[in-house]
């Protein structure tokens, strides 16, 4: 058949026809080529769909229907479509499908459908939309658009064309469009059209686990008759799951498969399942291994992992369509470890309970720190360019760190075990789902490569001088803490000088660039070295408790001793808020930007964002909508003085504290023992707020770097390499250097970082691409258990929200569930009644700070974020660890 101008068959193309033959289309065509089992069939290209929207003048009344629709559905940081907007976009649809049903398909297009049809023979036909934006590797869109089966005749193959084109507007692609950041202009619909396989039984082909990510698996399902009973989830099919390697079976079920999906006169329908064949296998082991083959050679063919629609008819398997599986977490290289278990450890979570993904150019920064310390600790001092860093891997903008080596040794295995009991782990959470992994894998681990880490071959001297300052700096603090605390902030404060002055003096792109790169490491140790001070004071509050309890003394006088910490520079933000709130409402005025009061807490906290160790995420100073909003609450609520006088008073009764506890162990123990724990608690106090002074001034730091980087946007825009300034944090330092228009590659780059915003990073990943995300322990159907960090039981209403700037919709006394917090939360914990977090210990950020404000907290609940909703009650207890659900 000669190419026409709408149609092309199949067998005519391939992936380099993806934007005229759609995703599903091109996708067919490559397996023909690769010698795959395809039905025959042709496609209608894009230009067929522009041409009937065109003659039928649907643009303008399209775009009409839609407008301020993608504002409605992209208002929310994770895009998901309230119950009043599913109903406008329900709406909305119901008018786009109506729109083209009315219309009339242009005579060049029928001609060209009739000849690629009749050339088929006429069949009965499978019709399947096939879009632009499907099939891809960053959105698969399966189930998104409309399929239609049996269908036969010119005019139903006309009215099915229509139908699958107005699938580009139902209100499932235009939700799943808006959350995978795609735009609705210029879009473009083809549509497959296959010789219908009368399936005796179809089914679908994972050539990953998508449960849990494992690529050396293969997941089989299988039931009678069409396949749309399956992927429409109408029947419970039989399922496998098959060893990639070995072709063993390592789970199977059996369903009771009760309807399946039958032709019918112009279509297709559900049908019962006669009852002796409802219980029977649908493919033996032959069957299984013919499958398994294909579904290799699929993956093999498009190197990435498939699912794959399959039918049967004949004693002969046919391959209907296949679509990358785009929701599985990306796996590192194994680095010449391909036939060995390797473990990853997700480095966000881990230390900084940090769920979002770096920009590009912030994780390009945080690597060149992490070079910076290796090199600073590495024997030899190698430069930092020539470190091997196979161990550290991007995916997906988080930090992943193999750790398989250090984990095969059995003091590290003894030590995670403890570590999972101690109060002083920042995320045991990941310390659980570590545990577990390496149980499960308990005979692959310790098979692999055992050779001892050499540390003494490792190590270069500087560190035993690194580990002398820290212990000189935290003995110093330990008998002199207003001393140790002096010097702590004057270190900090030098280091930000020296930078602040130095920032000034940059003039090119390329000084601009080196400034980030020789100070980020440089910058990390400045302001990380003052907290050596107060390090000891980590153990004083479990180390006085002991004493207590050795003496048969209650220790809860502890909980108030650790209240209202001084020179806590995240607490004072909160105070600063208030302050800022009475001084403001005093003027009779709202907090609105250049107010002096707005102005100097900007100037004081304006560095600070929600992600703050990423050069890429805006300030509050650049975006002060947050604090404004919070300090207006404030103000309305007229609760400022109150608050204000409850911190002092915590102070004094802190003080009251510890002198009841000097009393009472002087009793039981002693004028030594008193004396000793007294002056332990007030050291700490005096000193443990400075665990924020790293944080506080490391943010300083790279707010500095941040305006540098802005300043080298600025630059690139004026010379027309960029579109925008801010474009530059979806560039790394390579592509800045390397290339001379960068406007393409932000493009290209700038998509694929707000997928990774919406996609949820595991807590471990092994090198199979299992993924674990959470260890959830359900105590009953309606509570979770989790870490008990902060005492107290609180009874109230949640509001679940992903970022501070949400904050907008707590009310005073609402629990706050998240997915963890870092010091920008901290003015809402003068609004809330408790706190529950998915990550954290009792070491974490938000742990601390609900004990500086009495909140009851708990901390590692798995899962709390999506399973609860707004509004439901439920009761914290901050001393169990229960969140119990009450309606």
């Amino acid at each position: 058949m000669e190419k026409v101008g709408f149609v092309k068959l199949l067998n005519e193309v391939g992936k380099e026809d993806l934007p005229a033959a759609g995703g599903k289309g091109a996708n067919l065509g490559e397996m023909i080529k690769a010698g795959l089992p395809v039905p025959e069939g042709f496609v209608l290209l894009v230009d067929s769909y522009r041409e009937f929207v065109e003659a039928n003048g649907l643009e303008k009344q399209i775009e009409k229907l839609l407008a301020g629709l993608d504002e409605k559905v992209n208002e929310s940081s994770e895009c998901a479509v309230s119950a009043e907007r599913a109903i406008i976009l329900k709406e909305t649809a119901e008018e786009i499908k109506g729109l083209f049903a009315g219309g009339k398909i242009p005579e060049g297009v029928k001609e060209d459908i009739n000849r690629a049809y009749e050339e088929l023979g006429r069949p009965g036909v499978a019709v399947r939309s096939s879009a632009t934006a499907e099939d891809l590797p960053g959105a698969s869109f399966a189930g998104q658009y409309s399929t239609f089966l049996n269908i036969k005749g010119e005019e139903k193959l006309y009215e099915a064309v229509k139908n699958c084109w107005a699938s580009l507007w139902n209100e499932r692609a235009v939700s799943y469009r808006a959350r995978q950041g795609i735009g609705s202009k210029d879009l473009a619909h083809g549509v497959v059209v296959q010789k219908l396989i009368d399936s005796e039984k179809s089914g679908v082909m994972f050539t990953a686990k998508p449960v849990n990510g494992r690529r050396d698996q293969v997941s089989l399902s299988s039931s009678w008759g069409l396949g749309e009973a399956i992927v429409s989830g109408e029947v419970e099919p039989d399922q496998w799951v098959i060893d990639k390697k070995k072709g063993r079976v390592i789970s199977e079920y059996i369903a009771v498969k009760k309807v399946m999906t039958v032709k019918r006169e112009g279509g297709s329908e559900l049908a019962d399942i006669d009852e002796q064949r409802q219980a029977a296998v649908t493919l033996n082991e032959e069957e299984r291994s013919e499958l398994l083959k294909l579904a290799l050679d699929v993956e093999e063919y498009f190197g990435f992992p498939q699912d794959i629609e399959w039918a049967y008819e004949g004693g002969r398997f046919y391959l209907v369509q296949t679509r990358p599986i785009t929701a599985l977490f990306p796996v590192p290289d194994a680095c010449g470890h391909e036939d060995e278990l390797r473990i990853y450890v997700n480095i966000n979570m881990a230390w900084q309970a940090v769920k979002d993904p770096f920009t590009p150019l912030g994780f390009d920064f945080f690597e060149e720190l992490t070079r910076d310390m290796v090199s600073r600790l590495s024997k030899g001092r190698p430069k930092k360019e020539e470190l091997d860093l196979w161990w550290f891997h991007n995916l997906a903008g988080r930090m992943f760190f193999d750790m398989t080596d250090l984990l095969r040794l059995e003091r590290v295995q003894n030590r995670l075990k403890q570590k999972s009991l101690d109060p002083l782990d920042r995320e045991p959470m990941t310390t659980k789902a570590l545990l577990q992994v390496m149980e499960q894998n308990k005979a692959e681990l310790m098979a692999g490569d055992r050779e001892k880490p050499n540390l003494r071959r490792l190590i270069h001297p500087g560190l035993v001088g690194l580990l002398l300052n820290v212990m000189g700096k935290a003995l110093y603090g330990a008998f002199n803490p207003e001393k140790g605390r002096e010097k702590a902030f004057r270190i900090a404060e030098n280091t930000i000088a020296r930078l602040e002055q130095e920032s000034r003096s940059l003039k090119t792109v390329e000084e601009r660039l080196k400034f980030v790169e020789d100070n980020c490491g440089a910058v990390f140790m400045g302001v990380t070295s003052g907290f050596f001070y107060g390090v000891l004071t980590l153990r004083v509050m479990d180390r006085v408790k002991e004493v207590l309890e050795k003496n048969q003394l209650d220790p809860t006088e502890l909980e108030n001793a650790g209240k209202a910490l001084p020179y806590n520079v995240t607490t004072e933000m909160g105070m600063d808020l208030l302050r800022a709130a009475k001084s403001l409402d005093e003027r009779e005025k709202r907090a609105a930007p250049g107010e002096e009061e707005v102005t100097a807490f900007l100037d004081k906290y304006g560095h600070k964002s929600s992600f703050e160790f990423d050069v890429g995420t805006a300030t509050w100073k650049e975006e002060p909508g947050y604090i404004l909003d919070l300090i207006n609450y404030y103000i309305d609520s007229k609760d400022y003085d109150q608050r204000i006088e409850r911190f002092y008073r915590e102070q004094q009764e802190a003080e009251e504290a510890i002198e009841r506890i000097e009393s009472e162990l002087k009793a039981a123990a002693g004028r030594g023992a008193a004396r000793r724990a007294g002056k332990m608690l007030r050291g700490y106090r005096q000193l443990f707020g400075m665990r924020e002074v790293p944080k506080f001034y490391g943010s300083k730091a790279f707010g500095i770097f941040r305006a540098v980087m802005i300043e080298a946007g600025e630059e690139l825009t004026k010379e027309g390499r960029l579109e925008d300034k801010l474009d530059i944090f979806y560039l790394t330092r390579e592509d800045i250097r390397s290339y001379h228009d960068l406007k393409p590659l932000v493009e290209q780059k700038k998509p694929g970082y707000y997928r990774d915003l919406n996609r949820p990073a595991p807590r471990i990943l092994t090198g199979t691409g299992e993924s674990i995300y959470a260890v959830v322990d359900r105590v009953a159907e309606n509570a979770y258990r989790g870490i008990a960090v902060s005492p107290g039981v609180y009874e109230g209403r949640v509001k679940i929200l992903a970022d501070p700037s949400e904050g907008g919709k707590l009310e005073s006394g609402d629990i706050l569930i998240t997915v963890a917090t870092n010091p920008a939360w901290t003015p809402l914990f003068l609004r809330i009644g408790a706190l529950v977090m998915e990550t954290g210990g009792s070491m974490s950020h938000g742990s601390i700070v609900s004990r500086e404000y009495g909140l009851p907290a708990v901390a590692g609940v798995a899962n709390v974020t999506t399973d609860l909703k707004d509004g439901q009650k439920v009761r914290v207890n901050g001393e169990t660890g229960i969140v119990e659900i009450l309606d």
